[in-house]
């Protein structure tokens, strides 16, 4: 698909709801991007992320909870028990399988979003205690999109971010406040409507 704008979606985990906070709450309204939260969720444990987020950010929040259509200056939020992709503009859910243990969610959408937005794609990824998004960000990269991850230091827990800097070559590693920096600068949000 053709994106007018970015797609930026952000994979976290364990200690990610602070960096998360303070990345969202920094985003202009008139953002030349739509993102996207891939958060790692207890599968039968109704997550208020949505509602939680909506309070700190002046752009729409939604929990996503069947296909819609991406649209720029907007946050969707995967829902619990779901895995998420990103198809023609659309994003698509299924049930996270019970043989789906390890939470592979922000690998999952990373790929696809590589697929079907190539170098408009962002990657983010913050604080968490997995390795997962190493794969993810390998295709968004093989597709010349960017990888920015939190800098470990920086994380409450930096494995996840750690995780990737071993396996992956991010082409950023930045603190929460630079990740909003560097994130407006790259999308160039001074657009008219």
């Amino acid at each position: 698909m053709d994106y007018g704008f970015n797609v930026i979606s952000i994979g976290s985990s364990a200690g990610g709801l602070s960096p998360l906070k303070e990345i969202l709450s920094r985003l202009p309204v008139n953002l030349n991007a739509a993102v996207v939260l891939i958060p790692h969720l207890a599968t039968h444990f109704e997550s208020r992320l949505d509602h939680i987020l909506s309070g700190i950010t002046n752009l729409p929040v939604t929990k996503v909870t069947q296909d819609v259509q991406l649209e720029r200056s907007k946050i969707y939020v995967m829902p619990e028990g779901k895995m998420m992709s990103v198809e023609n503009g659309y994003l698509k859910l299924r049930d996270r399988l019970p043989s789906e243990k390890v939470n592979k969610a922000i690998d999952i959408f990373f790929k696809s979003l590589a697929i079907d937005a190539g170098n408009k794609s962002i990657g983010i990824i913050l604080s968490g205690a997995g390795y997962d998004g190493i794969e993810g960000a390998k295709k968004i990269e093989d597709e010349n999109g960017i990888v920015i991850v939190q800098d470990p230091l920086t994380a409450e827990f930096p494995l996840m971010p750690s995780a990737l800097i071993a396996n992956d070559h991010p082409d950023y590693v930045l603190t929460p406040i630079e990740i909003v920096n560097k994130v407006v600068d790259r999308v160039n949000y001074r657009v008219s409507f």
